[in-house]
């Protein structure tokens, strides 16, 4: 009796050994970062601006590493979400934004996800696309009233729609605001003016 116990042992403690390192394998913990320009939010803001010039490989690189640091970043899901959405991958683009919204922390963020379903609708079209994004530029306005994000991709989904007075309504509230995406509202409201 006593060599069947200690077999049973052995066999129970290499089972409970394989289903731990099992488990291990199916977390994936957050890596430590490697140096002072290897944080969440230096990784997402090289993926922006990676995303900007159209460097959607390097800009996924870039929202992974962060989200590496922290699964939970919203705007590194957000990023994300954005280049799904690029590569025409709709269902893991919408997956991602809904990931960043639950995830968004400030009234900020949380319009910037707003921003993030409006792009996608946009790069989408969908049988009733422009509804769904003015639907989402009004949740972004709830959370920020006065972010330019918000304005400048809604003027981008009226070029795209044909509607040139609100087009150049939304791009010159970006103006007005003066923080940011001033430059490339002054470049879309020009090339409006060039098509009349």
């Amino acid at each position: 009796m006593g060599a069947i116990s200690i077999k049973m042992f052995y066999r129970t403690l290499a089972a409970s050994l394989l289903a731990f390192l099992f488990m291990q394998g199916c977390f994936q913990p957050t890596r430590a970062p490697e140096g002072v320009l290897d944080t969440p939010a230096h990784h997402v803001s090289s993926g922006f601006k990676f995303l900007q010039k159209n460097y959607n490989a390097d800009a996924r690189r870039e929202f992974e590493l962060a989200l590496q640091l922290d699964p939970y970043h919203s705007a590194a899901h957000r990023g994300l979400g954005l280049v799904y959405g690029k590569a025409n991958d709709f269902e893991l683009a919408f997956g991602a934004m809904r990931e960043a919204r639950d995830d968004a922390g400030s009234d900020e963020q949380k319009a910037l996800v707003y921003v993030g379903f409006m792009r996608l609708h946009t790069m989408c079209k969908k049988a009733g696309w422009l509804e769904q994004v003015e639907k989402r530029f009004k949740d972004a306005l709830k959370w920020k009233s006065d972010l330019p994000q918000a304005y400048f991709y809604m003027g981008i989904a009226y070029k795209d729609a044909g509607r040139t007075t609100d087009a150049e309504r939304s791009l010159n509230q970006v103006l007005k605001f003066n923080q940011s995406l001033v430059t490339e509202a002054k470049k879309e409201l020009a090339a409006l003016h060039k098509s009349e």
